[in-house]
């Protein structure tokens, strides 16, 4: 059952799982637990630190921190949480918009490096309509960023939902320029989304863990495309262009970062995290990321 009309959605019972982060290479735990029940008013989109950090965040565009490799939130209290974009995207797509999502350390799991096990465990989960109303963020008038190389178009669309037009442009042979479009829905997304997995050349990894980063990679959670033209993955690609489809996966998680679900249309060429909130700031009326 797709859960696409206006009503919030919650999980129906608490469900958790266990991971390594991409960067920190800590394990962490992560628990998703139901935010309110039928007939009581939805509470939204909370994520908190588990272990003993003052780290509740109410999620907001402003939350979010310059970082290219990953979406990095800071609240209130100068604690982070990092790498919460594909965990985010599952949700938005499955139209979850009221939860509890509670993590044992610094950073959210990486798993495989793409959004299906955090799908897998929402379906593990199931998932409720409550009796609040979805308060849509809608693309009210067309909003655009133009930076570095990277364009980024947000309009109105008549349709609920994500419709998605993503380019990128990689100097590598097994990526080169790839596009993808389509309407985001929760079958969308399961089936052409949600399994591409987070991706790297060889050739940027060593400046990624020389900035302290990537200390959990491996090829069991990144494709890794190798100097010598080719992927070093052993299972190789998910989809001949699954790197720009782990660009839509990122987009749909970052503009979550709103708090509620989004409805409009994308036309996005180079898309990255701070990209990606600089335009969600645009939208909502807010301004440039901050770095405390």
């Amino acid at each position: 059952m797709e859960f696409q009309g206006n009503r919030c959605v919650t999980l129906a019972k608490e469900v958790s799982i266990h991971g390594v982060g991409l960067h920190s290479g800590v394990g962490t735990e992560v628990v998703l637990r139901p935010h309110a029940h039928q007939g009581v008013n939805a509470g939204g989109v909370v994520l908190r630190r588990g272990d003993g950090a003052d780290g509740e965040f109410r999620i907001t565009p402003e939350m979010v921190q310059t970082s290219p490799l990953c979406t990095l939130l800071r609240n209130s209290h100068d604690v982070t949480l990092s790498t919460v974009e594909h965990l985010l995207s599952a949700l938005h797509a499955l139209r979850v918009d009221s939860v509890i999502v509670e993590i044992s350390g610094p950073e959210v799991p990486i798993l495989d490096g793409s959004a299906l096990p955090w799908v897998e465990l929402i379906d593990k989960a199931g998932r409720v309509e409550l009796e609040t109303p979805r308060n849509w963020l809608k693309v009210e008038k067309s909003v655009v960023l133009d930076s570095e190389g990277r364009v980024l178009l947000a309009t109105p669309d008549a349709r609920s939902g994500m419709r998605v037009e993503c380019v990128i442009d990689f100097p590598h042979p097994m990526i080169g320029r790839q596009e993808w479009k389509g309407i985001v829905d929760e079958t969308t997304f399961r089936r052409e989304i949600a399994p591409a997995r987070t991706f790297v050349q060889e050739r940027d990894i060593a400046a990624a863990q020389a900035a302290g980063l990537a200390k959990g990679g491996s090829l069991e959670n990144a494709v890794v495309f190798g100097e010598d033209g080719t992927v070093k993955n052993p299972g190789g690609l998910r989809f001949p262009d699954e790197p720009v489809r782990h660009k839509v996966l990122d987009l749909i998680g970052d503009v979550y970062m709103a708090g509620r679900c989004v409805s409009g249309a994308f036309a996005v060429t180079a898309p990255g995290h701070v990209a990606n909130n600089l335009l969600l700031r645009q939208m909502v009326g807010g301004h440039s990321i901050g770095t405390n």
